[in-house]
């Protein structure tokens, strides 16, 4: 069932996709095309982004070539492919490329490596945008993310305001992470994980595979599942 909110009722989910998955094998594999169940990793997150915003996905990739791949991936028309933003590397480019191609007031960004995404603990995450909203100073917030006990913030599990995320563009370093992004933001409303409902499994949807033996894990997981 898509979430339904206020303010926030246009929410789009944006897949961050323009890594080389370096950590992953051998030269040529691709991290997001990897099989977990009956379908690429890449497949499993943009029909859970799907349900929940009730909106077709957006996948960042930095090259002609990764849109190529991961179109003939998916079924046609279940995305949109925008491009990373020159300007930057890693995961913000392709953060700040989506908020300069579509026009939607909010973004839902993860990484193309989290194949345990979950439904669940998003659709809450983006409840707080209206839930939380009496707590947030001023009643605006750029950002909502998750802190974890060392106090750092989750920033590929997050959502985004479009705009401000628009605004920052070129003031921040060419190699600045989205840590760095979160950290120009003037309003970030931050979650903590003991608040979360115990039926939300927020530590499985946040979890991402870098190599294949955590693939593994993913996949016997689904086995016994």
């Amino acid at each position: 069932m898509p979430v339904t909110h206020g303010e926030s009722e246009s929410v789009r989910g944006v897949v961050l996709a323009g890594g080389e998955s370096s950590r992953f094998g051998a030269e040529g594999d691709d991290k997001a095309l990897a099989g977990v169940g009956s379908e690429p990793v890449l497949g499993r997150i943009v029909a859970v982004l799907a349900r929940v915003t009730d909106r077709r996905p957006v996948v960042a990739v930095r090259t002609p070539e990764q849109r190529a791949r991961y179109a003939d991936a998916l079924r046609d028309g279940e995305v949109a492919f925008v491009r990373d933003d020159p300007e930057y590397e890693g995961p913000l480019a392709g953060i700040v490329g989506a908020a300069a191609a579509v026009g939607d007031p909010w973004l839902f960004c993860c990484g193309c490596d989290m194949p345990l995404l979950d439904e669940r603990a998003v659709s809450w995450l983006l409840a707080r945008l209206d839930r939380d909203r009496p707590a947030i100073d001023g009643g605006r917030v750029d950002a909502v993310a998750i802190e974890h006990p060392d106090g750092t913030l989750n920033p590929l599990h997050a959502v985004y305001r479009r705009e401000p995320v628009a605004s920052l563009h070129r003031l921040l370093p060419r190699t600045a992470g989205p840590r760095a992004l979160l950290a120009g933001l003037e309003s970030v409303h931050t979650v903590s994980p003991a608040s979360v409902p115990d039926d939300v499994p927020l530590d499985r949807s946040t979890s991402n595979v870098n190599t294949r033996r955590q693939l593994e894990s993913v996949r016997e997981e689904f086995t016994r599942s």
